[in-house]
């Protein structure tokens, strides 16, 4: 049987293994490659196929962000689009519910983007 104290630690282990599930997620959207850097992405409800290209809700020249959790609460999905400066892309499926997915370019234009 567990102890008070048993359940508490156990408690405080599994809120450290989702939150660091979650930080995973928000730092590891697009992957990174080497000497490409991220240039821009886009946010479809759906798949890509679809053509359900998402605005975002707050766009400016060097951050902003899409409010997604409506996607989710209807039964879809996210799909994220990362293109890259050698114009190759990659699009990641995020099955898993994001509430809001934010951007942000450096001084260097690089973008990156991040999701929880």
């Amino acid at each position: 049987m567990w102890s008070n104290r048993g359940f508490a630690v156990a408690s405080i282990a599994l809120a450290i293994l989702v939150a660091g599930m979650r930080d995973a997620l928000a730092e590891n959207v697009c992957p990174s490659r080497s000497g490409h850097p991220l240039r821009l992405v886009d946010v479809f409800d759906g798949s890509p196929e679809e053509q359900a290209t998402l605005v975002p809700d707050k766009a400016g020249k060097v951050s902003g962000y899409w409010q997604l959790d409506y996607v989710y609460d209807a039964g879809r999905f996210v799909t994220i689009r990362c293109k890259y400066a050698d114009h190759e892309s990659v699009d990641i499926k995020l099955s898993r519910k994001v509430d809001r997915c934010d951007y942000r370019f450096d001084n260097k234009k690089a973008l990156s983007l991040s999701c929880k």
